[in-house]
């Protein structure tokens, strides 16, 4: 091979084709046991493990929980992390993808093909594929209904009808609300997710939502009574500690008598009295501050009746910016007319078991999805599913045409690969023909796992678009091969254009791998800074450092 990599950390040292054998067994392996998890109807996993039980069918969930100890199956993982890191969706589908791949060219090599074949061919297969797509896209629809068909498509399965309705409606508003000068703003997007009621109890809040039991921020803990609402709200932010301020040079207090000590409680009240009477001419009703506040005045500001948050996180800070307009200050004395924001309603509100602060503005470009569910687990899965369709919705606005789904798109591309291949060499055609029918592994695992007959269903499909229905795939929930167009059935074209690109690039790795070689980590450090005297030998050799460090020759 033109490259060679060697995988540290396992039991025996193998070369040549048993090491290919067992990388692709791997990835195989990896792909079997996220194939009953692909589309919509696909069968959860339960995950159990730490004294934590999880059920999913989310294919980056399960890689990022199951343990893996096969290093080539962990380069196979890595597809899941990085195509559900990127885009939120598509894990499985790469995954799949990949262990199809694999499959085919373990099947190639049984039949003599060289590796380097195999991989120049899946190459070929892989542009002529990013060639193709684009031409398979529709690239007009860019409206809120397209938005919630990619969302509802990516989640349904995973909720219930009614369900995945919601939440892609509650993703896309989210989504639209966060966006200004027609660009995403998702840094103004708060997620909060709370259990303890149905999923059709959460809602979307234009302003800022905060946890102030999982955030640093807590009410002031004063006897007076506090209001839960306050309408027409005056904000302040103070970005530091609220007490009284002391000159460096004087760090410490010397009270020597009575006198003494009543002259500075003197002073701390016209100080704190000060304070409150720079903010009340202000009008001043909530105050949130970033680090604490003196005890005294807390009390003191209870009875002016401001409103008072206290260690509110920075990141908290520049939200409350955004919401109502303040400009954080380090004392009350800097306040000036500018400084003072403004919020149509704060209020306090327990929710499940917190207490949350509401800080609600129609003119905000700060929005909060407050996600609610029967369970921890629920809220989670909720949260999780929001987020990937926010993701999603993100990918789309940068490349903005969508594919059918149900399994349409690969099936046109296995055609066009199968029909493209018979103008190349032969023995790359057959390398070709093959990644054509990894392709059209998506569509048999979706029927499959919908419980239809994948053969029939993959023929129909075949001879549908044989007959010029190129938009056609199948609707799982009927069985009916149809225009996923129609069926509202459609995927960014970025999110395929990923899964593809991922799938290839870790099969393609694990191809030229021709050496799987044991590390004796106990050696490392005799390793270090060694100057090894390795061979470079002809002919595909792996040769080992006597100190076990690895060396990968190519052929």
């Amino acid at each position: 091979m033109s490259q060679a990599t060697a995988i540290a950390n396992i039991n025996d040292e193998t070369e040549g084709d048993e090491a290919v054998g067992k990388n692709i067994s791997a990835g195989v392996a990896l792909a079997d046991v996220l194939q009953t998890t692909l589309g919509p109807n696909g069968r959860d996993k339960m995950l159990v493990g730490d004294g934590q039980v999880v059920v999913t069918n989310k294919g980056a969930s399960i890689v990022d929980r199951i343990d893996i100890e096969s290093p080539a199956a962990k380069l196979i993982a890595e597809v899941a992390r990085s195509q559900g890191g990127e885009l939120g969706d598509g894990s499985t589908s790469a995954i799949v993808l990949a262990g199809a791949l694999l499959s085919e060219a373990g099947e190639l090599l049984d039949e003599g093909f060289h590796p380097t074949t195999v991989v120049n061919g899946y190459a070929e297969a892989a542009k002529r594929v990013q060639a193709r797509l684009p031409d398979l896209a529709t690239w007009d629809a860019h409206d809120d209904e397209t938005r919630r068909s990619i969302v509802k498509s990516a989640i349904t399965g995973r909720w219930d009808e009614e369900r995945a309705t919601f939440l892609a409606d509650l993703a896309v508003r989210g989504y639209r609300a966060a966006r200004t000068d027609d660009r995403p703003r998702l840094q103004n997007v708060t997620i909060h997710g709370i259990a303890g009621g149905g999923t059709a109890d959460s809602e979307l809040l234009e302003g800022l939502v905060i946890d102030t039991d999982r955030s640093s921020t807590s009410l002031s803990d004063i006897p007076a009574p506090l209001p839960r609402r306050c309408e027409g709200a005056r904000v302040a932010v103070i970005n530091d500690e609220l007490t009284l301020q002391t000159p460096e040079s004087a760090p410490q207090l010397s009270v020597e008598d009575a006198t003494d000590l009543q002259r500075f409680q003197e002073f701390e009240t016209e100080e704190y009295e000060r304070y409150i009477d720079t903010l009340t001419s202000f009008g001043v009703d909530v105050l949130f501050c970033q680090k604490s506040i003196d005890s005294r005045l807390r009390a003191l500001l209870a009875r002016a009746g401001i409103l008072t948050f206290e260690r509110t996180r920075q990141d908290e800070i520049h939200k409350l910016e955004r919401t109502t307009g303040a400009s954080p200050v380090m004392r009350p004395d800097e306040l000036g007319a500018n400084a003072v924001g403004s919020a149509e309603v704060v209020e306090r509100r327990m929710l499940g078991p917190s207490e949350f602060a509401l800080v609600r503005d129609t003119a905000s470009s700060q929005v909060s999805l407050l996600l609610r569910g029967g369970t921890d687990h629920i809220v989670d899965e909720t949260e999780q599913i929001v987020v990937d369709g926010i993701d999603l919705l993100t990918a789309f606005d940068a490349r903005p045409g969508v594919i059918p789904g149900g399994g349409a798109t690969e099936v046109a591309l296995a055609a066009d690969l199968r029909t493209w291949s018979r103008g190349i060499g032969e023995r790359t055609q057959l390398v070709v023909n093959a990644v054509a029918d990894a392709l059209e592994t998506i569509p048999l695992t979706l029927a499959r796992n919908a419980g239809h007959d994948p053969i029939n269903t993959l023929l129909e499909l075949r001879h549908r678009h044989d007959g010029g229905d190129g938009e056609v795939g199948i609707d799982v929930e009927t069985g009916e091969v149809t225009d996923m167009y129609e069926r509202g059935i459609v995927t960014p074209i970025r999110l395929s254009e990923r899964v593809v690109t991922n799938a290839t690039e870790a099969v393609t790795s694990i191809l030229r791998i021709d050496g799987i070689i044991h590390v004796d980590e106990s050696m490392h450090g005799e390793a270090d800074g060694h100057d090894h005297d390795h061979e470079h030998g002809v002919g595909g050799g792996v040769k080992s450092d006597p100190h076990g460090y690895p060396w990968a020759i190519g052929h």
